[in-house]
């Protein structure tokens, strides 16, 4: 039993979802401000035979997931110029995927960066907004 760990109930959901957050505002180092998407796949663990049942996904773990998304992304910025962020997809990717490895959130599922895009600040395209959406194939 982890430190973190939680007990499958009986209706466990086993549908991955894509969290994604749009027009996140990041101020950086150089004190400019520059806007962020992203697409996390969120992919249910599936046990191997004879291991313990799958957790699954849990709904109320995603204001927390959002928290870790957007808390890493602005630690990170404020410590890039935004030149190196608006060319840095894939250390953001690495931090995000890293952050929610590490967080005690999310026990049933694995989270993998799918998109990102940094851009400049434009307060004619600003829609701050985030979703989780379930995957269908």
């Amino acid at each position: 039993m982890g430190l973190f760990s939680r007990h499958p109930t009986l209706a466990v959901d086993l549908r991955d979802r894509d969290y994604l957050l749009q027009g996140c505002p990041l101020v950086t180092q150089d004190e400019l401000v520059v806007i962020a998407d992203l697409v996390v796949r969120l992919a249910v663990r599936r046990p191997a035979d004879g291991e313990t049942p799958v957790l699954g996904y849990r709904s109320a773990d995603e204001p927390a997931m959002h928290a870790v998304c957007v808390t890493v992304l602005r630690l990170m910025a404020a410590g890039l110029s935004a030149e190196e962020l608006l060319v840095g997809r894939a250390g953001v990717t690495e931090a995000v995927e890293r952050a929610l490895s590490f967080a005690p959130v999310g026990a049933g599922v694995d989270a993998h960066v799918l998109r990102v895009e940094v851009r400049p600040h434009d307060p004619t395209l600003m829609t701050l907004g985030h979703e989780f959406r379930v995957v269908t194939s």
